[in-house]
């Protein structure tokens, strides 16, 4: 039994005494706020491509992202074969890797600044969406950043990434 009291004891204190160590009462309730998003884009206009220090991707950004849309099967294979900008391993961003760099506080276009070619429409993203059913995938609108899932037969922009970093 004192075993228990002991116990109980320490772990209430460890919770009270961590708690005044971030500077709160155990009564006080903070709001939680998104933090605001600080990317290191720099973009290379030889190259056509945007990289993004803080992640260390590296995106297409030339005519192609805004004017090529293709079902998903089709985008996926297009980046895979992609040569550009002197590199040829290239792939479908995972739909967190494209949320990256989308701005929802900006209005229009909601992608953030670096980039040029931008189609303020849906892009595909390679990541598949569990929640509905194999034959749906995610993408971005890149409008107002939100994400949506479409079947994979239906046809959306492509943009292609590359890096050692993936998200």
């Amino acid at each position: 039994m004192l075993k228990i009291l002991l116990a109980t004891l320490f772990i209430v204190s460890t919770l009270f005494s961590y708690e005044i160590s971030l500077g709160k009462s155990p009564s006080t309730q903070i709001e939680a706020s998104e933090p605001e998003l600080k990317t290191a884009l720099v973009r290379d206009d030889s190259k056509e491509i945007v990289i993004d220090k803080t992640t260390g991707l590296m995106w297409q950004d030339n005519i192609d992202t805004k004017t090529i849309k293709k079902n998903r099967k089709d985008a996926k294979q297009y980046c895979r074969s992609l040569v550009f900008g002197g590199y040829d391993d290239w792939y479908l961003p995972r739909l967190k890797q494209l949320k990256s760099i989308v701005d929802k506080h900006k209005r229009n276009p909601a992608i953030r600044d670096g980039f040029k070619n931008i189609q303020v429409y849906h892009y595909w993203s390679s990541s598949p969406n569990l929640s509905a059913n194999l034959i749906n995938v995610f993408n971005i609108d890149f409008k107002n950043g939100q994400r949506y899932h479409n079947n994979k037969k239906g046809k959306c922009y492509v943009r292609c990434v590359r890096g050692k970093y993936r998200l």
